[in-house]
């Protein structure tokens, strides 16, 4: 049973990572079909640098 939980655990946490990271990309998509405009006027505003971030999805099963 433990085995079990513990696929299951891991299994909807790699689900949950996959559909953030689907809907990550169709709202890309969806910002850039619906302003298209502001891309082609400025280009030098979307190729400003950034800081780098990053989120960490973490599951503990414990016994």
């Amino acid at each position: 049973m433990s085995g079990r939980l513990t696929h299951l655990a891991i299994g909807a946490g790699i689900a949950l990572s996959l559909l953030g990271w689907g809907a990550g990309q169709m709202g890309v998509i969806a910002l850039d079909a619906l302003r298209p405009a502001i891309r082609a006027t400025a280009p030098a505003a979307h190729s400003a640098p950034t800081r780098p971030f990053s989120i960490h999805l973490s599951i503990e099963v414990r016994p």
